[in-house]
């Protein structure tokens, strides 16, 4: 029997996680567009930013394979390359671009999205 390492659990893993969960999404960084499969989390800010209270706004997080063959590493990213997707089940795909990476490991990467 062979053991694995930790990041090969957690790369295995993401592939499970995107089957279950996942959105077919196009991930354009303006050479080789590619397919790929996200978690797409719809989040609502708080709104609470002193002194003034603001309206609150609609923040777009996804969640892909950190692998520059399926989804999007972080060698790769790159702030305002294009993602094509939808902003939550159900919706119709539109563009999305890429913001900040919000956390990573060897498996998933975060990613804001505008």
């Amino acid at each position: 029997m062979t053991l694995k390492t930790f990041d090969e659990i957690l790369q295995d893993d993401a592939d499970i996680l995107l089957d279950v969960f996942g959105e077919v999404g196009v991930y354009r960084p303006g050479v080789l567009d590619r397919e790929i499969q996200a978690i797409v989390r719809y989040v609502i800010d708080d709104g609470q930013v002193a002194p003034v209270v603001r309206h609150r706004s609609p923040v777009v997080n996804i969640k892909v394979a950190n692998n520059s063959t399926t989804g999007i590493s972080a060698e790769e990213f790159v702030q305002g390359h294009v993602i094509n997707m939808p902003p939550r089940k159900g919706a119709d795909p539109r563009d999305f671009s890429l913001a900040r990476i919000l956390k990573q490991d060897a498996g998933m990467i975060t990613i804001e999205v505008h």
